[in-house]
């Protein structure tokens, strides 16, 4: 069982942050109830990323905006901790599913609302997707790099979108953590902004001065100072990280460069970048990725090869990454066996999911319906009116 074993999680959430975030409460041990639309979730119709933030749940879907439908959901607001969602600004209140609604229903409980800008100010109003946050926090501008000639550069992850989900996670821990030691519920959030925001953790101001600058990135993208960057190699490329004691001069010696040693700061290697990289990437040249990762390995010189993802498939076959637990395989009742990252967290005492395959829309309807009160009779006339969904004959998505 996990750390969040007897936790109930609502997840109202569509798309990409505010699932994901539900999800790894779910991967910790929470029992995670999706509440989902009877048209199904719109991140359904993207293709497979919506495998990629809902497994483990079970699954209701409702038409919260009918009334009958609207009094299935407060009534699992009584059953849950948590509700969890990223609606836009003022929609949960339309709905009548916003904090204070399901507060009069369940005072203690904890409600996290991920926004794409945040919850005050003339931008509050806005819905917003991943790249527009990417954007306002420079981070496609620093990838680029702009300040070198080059355009701004989108990171196509998710990056504002994940970081927003982690984000969120932590203040719903903190939140039950004051839940359990005095019994009171409360409303928090975060957002888009929020998560681009945690990308610029090494940027700060002192006395209204930037402080340090940080090394810049170069115009061909491969790094930040010729120890820590990207070599093109005979076959491959392979990321160096050599910052450790000694290591620059290992590295040095290795490539058959030792007079290159000289540059023996942070600091002078960076201002000769012009002198020492040209000399290091012709050596790099001249043998395969894999030999230069063994043998800098073996000097204790912090290296990776870098490799292509082949859309994921090298990664989730990696032994290492098998053995750390950092892949799983559940089975899907439409897609087959489905094999995707585990849990991110190992816990010596709580051993944590993942939980099962995601649901299809509904799969749960009728079973989540019966455990808070409705008989079967009530459960087939709000199925017969479309007011609530499980899969049947009709059921149209491919995930």
């Amino acid at each position: 069982m996990g750390p969040l074993t007897g936790v109930v999680v609502l997840d109202l959430g569509q798309y990409l942050a505010g699932p994901f975030g539900a999800m790894l409460l779910g991967d910790l041990g929470a029992e995670v109830i999706k509440v989902e639309p009877v048209r199904g979730d719109g991140m359904r119709m993207a293709g497979m990323p919506f495998v990629g933030c809902q497994r483990g749940k079970l699954d209701i879907a409702v038409d919260v905006k009918d009334p009958e439908g609207l009094e299935v959901v407060l009534r699992l607001a009584e059953l849950a901790d948590v509700v969890h969602h990223n609606m836009t600004k003022g929609t949960a209140a339309r709905l009548g599913i916003d904090f204070e609604s399901l507060r009069a229903r369940n005072p203690e409980l904890v409600h996290c609302n991920t926004y794409a800008y945040g919850a005050e100010g003339p931008l509050s109003d806005f819905g917003g997707l991943d790249p527009l946050y990417q954007a306002a926090c420079g981070l496609e501008y620093e990838a680029g790099p702009v300040a070198e000639g080059n355009p701004p550069l989108y990171l196509r992850f998710g990056m504002t979108d994940t970081a927003n989900a982690m984000v969120s996670a932590v203040g719903v821990l903190a939140a039950l953590y004051h839940q359990r030691r005095t019994g009171e519920g409360q409303d928090l959030w975060t957002s888009l902004l929020n998560g681009a925001a945690v990308f610029g953790s090494d940027v700060f101001l002192v006395e209204g001065d930037p402080g340090p600058v940080r090394p810049a990135l170069d115009r061909n993208q491969t790094g930040v100072s010729p120890c820590y960057r990207l070599y093109e190699t005979q076959q491959g490329w392979i990321q160096v990280a050599a910052f450790g004691p000694g290591q620059w001069s290992q590295l040095c010696r290795l490539v058959g460069r030792p007079d290159l040693e000289r540059f023996d700061t942070v600091e002078t290697r960076i201002s000769g970048r012009s002198e020492i990289e040209p000399d290091l990437e012709r050596a790099f040249l001249t043998r395969t990725a894999a030999a230069w990762q063994s043998d800098l390995a073996g000097l204790g010189v912090a290296t990776e090869v870098s490799i292509d993802t082949n859309d994921g498939e090298a990664v989730l076959h990696d032994a290492d990454n098998e053995r750390l637990g950092l892949v799983v395989e559940h089975p899907h009742q439409l897609l087959g066996k489905v094999r995707q990252f585990g849990t991110l967290i190992d816990f010596s005492e709580t051993p944590t999911g993942p939980y099962g395959p995601p649901p299809l829309v509904g799969e749960h309807t009728r079973q989540i319906m019966e455990r808070i009160g409705y008989s079967g009779t009530e459960i087939d006339a709000l199925l017969a009116q479309g007011i609530v969904y499980e899969p049947g004959e009709d059921y149209r998505w491919t995930q």
